[in-house]
């Protein structure tokens, strides 16, 4: 019955090459797929999506016309398409280190090497649809649950099944275009909620550190100088996501935060710590804490405090662990 069922399902494949898109096509129509549509380059990719609304996308890492690495990362965050949950593949011939991590941080549902062979592609495009993973969102990640089985244990970290049209296909269920929509925007509400929890979460764990540092009179180095620039980039995010909502008063501590912060940042690695500087980093902590406490109105102070204290020991004993060459960087 699935065979017969995924003639329903769209997708949409990329490879600079002919010949590999050739072979795409053959393995996906002998398998039953044949509503597809190919690309070479990503220059009117936005377009694209819009046009063929697909169920699933595969493509090279190496598409000309654009970086499908940030395209995923933009799908992801809503910046491109109407559906951030989309299925994505993403295929490459060289698999180097920086190039995965790249992929991995992006929310791509999967990464295939080549040379690769049809069954392989077909087994992966099926287990997307099948048996796709759940997605958890940090304070720089949205998409799927990459942990390992041991590793959730105890963790806090909520898992979101987002909305599959291709599994939904698959099973034989009816595609409403409005009920669709509608399952998108309920997971964009959870997401949203998540992402403020874990942006605020961030904030304060950053400001637990780099405050301490920046009052000790030594220069900031590089790893404290990125800090707080992700500390930035954290406050910035819950800036845009709180715009035009019921939250949008915590935009102004989010102001507030970030003069500070941006000062400080303006220093680089030549700033030296003066009396002057005392009332910038005492509001880096102290709006960092409020906007914590805010997205965590259910959470006791000195909870939030000790879970910020945990995550600092746990950071830090990783970092150790690298530096000692027990786990790869």
């Amino acid at each position: 019955m699935i065979s017969e069922r995924r003639a329903d399902v769209r997708i949409l494949y990329g490879d600079p090459a002919l010949g590999t898109r050739r072979l795409y096509r053959q393995a996906l129509v002998g398998s039953g797929y044949n509503h597809l549509r190919e690309f070479e380059s990503l220059e009117g990719f936005a377009d694209l999506l819009h046009v063929a609304q697909p169920d699933l996308v595969f493509m090279a890492v190496e598409m000309p016309g654009g970086d499908p690495i940030a395209l995923t990362s933009d799908l992801r965050h809503g910046r491109l398409g109407i559906n951030p949950y989309l299925p994505v593949i993403l295929t490459t011939w060289e698999p180097q280190q920086s190039t995965v991590r790249r992929i991995i941080d992006s929310g791509a549902d999967d990464l295939l090497v080549k040379p690769l062979s049809t069954r392989s592609l077909l087994e992966r495009v099926e287990a997307v649809g099948l048996n796709r993973k759940p997605f958890v969102v940090t304070s720089d990640y949205i998409g799927p649950d990459r942990r390992r089985s041991d590793a959730r244990g105890n963790s806090t970290v909520q898992l979101i099944h987002v909305p599959n049209p291709m599994r939904a296909k698959l099973a034989g269920e009816q595609i409403d275009p409005h009920g669709l929509q509608h399952e998108i925007m309920v997971a964009n509400e959870e997401i949203n909620r998540q992402r403020l929890r874990a942006s605020a979460f961030r904030i304060a764990f950053v400001a637990e550190q780099i405050v301490p540092i920046y009052r000790s009179g030594l220069s900031p180095d590089e790893g404290s100088l990125a800090m707080l620039n992700d500390l930035i980039a954290s406050t910035e995010d819950i800036q845009r996501r709180v715009a035009n909502t019921e939250f949008a008063h915590v935009g102004q501590i989010c102001d507030r935060l970030l003069q500070a912060a941006r000062q400080i940042a303006e220093q680089g690695a030549s700033f030296i710590y003066t009396p002057d500087w005392q009332k910038p980093l005492d509001l880096m902590k102290t709006l960092g804490e409020a906007v914590l406490a805010f997205f965590n109105p259910d959470r006791d102070a000195s909870a939030l405090a000790g879970e910020v204290a945990e995550a600092i020991d746990r950071f830090r004993a990783r970092k150790a662990a690298q530096t000692a060459g027990e786990i790869p960087a």
